[in-house]
């Protein structure tokens, strides 16, 4: 089985781009302060890249402190199209979309629209608030207060998104019963 020459010409012009914005004086570098190149980073990133082109599968894994995260991004941003990205909790969730994503777009200047995604259950849902609010039955005093604070967050948030309201505790039984 040959290669197609021309598969090989794009694969070594990405390498060469991912070697100059992994660099010590690149753009990542410039952008995130400690930065320091990795090779098994850059050496993940040029896969990423790789099977980004020949739109291929590749399954990769790679320790702590590698750099995983942008590894996947700089390939993902400049050459993927549309790329989801799923995350294992909450708080990766978030450190990537606030934290990251605009680091690196910021860093290669990619002007890449970003969605965050996220289930029904976090967010309130109206129809269950009133009828949690019309049942008036908590099972604790707590749940009491957490409902009244989500009534008046609903009438002001234009998300409904349950993370707005760090008042109440993600684990708070009331969610149950308005999401």
């Amino acid at each position: 089985m040959t290669a197609d020459t021309s598969d090989l010409k794009v694969s070594a012009a990405h390498d060469a781009d991912i070697e100059q914005l992994f660099d010590a004086n690149g753009p990542l570098a410039t952008a995130v302060g400690g930065y320091r190149p990795r090779h098994s980073q850059t050496d993940m990133a040029k896969a990423i890249a790789e099977a980004i082109v020949q739109q291929k599968t590749l399954i990769a894994e790679a320790g702590t402190g590698t750099g995983k995260t942008f590894a996947y991004l700089v390939p993902a941003l400049l050459w993927g199209g549309k790329v989801i990205v799923s995350t294992g909790t909450k708080n990766l969730q978030d450190q990537l979309y606030l934290r990251d994503i605009p680091t690196v777009r910021k860093a290669l200047n990619a002007p890449v629209s970003v969605a965050l995604l996220k289930g029904r259950a976090n967010y309130v849902c109206h129809f269950h608030l009133e009828r949690t609010l019309q049942n008036g039955r908590m099972t604790s005093r707590d749940d009491v207060g957490y409902l009244r604070e989500i009534s008046r967050f609903m009438k002001t948030t234009g998300s409904g998104d349950k993370a707005e309201l760090s008042k109440i505790p993600e684990n708070a039984l009331i969610w149950n019963l308005v999401t």
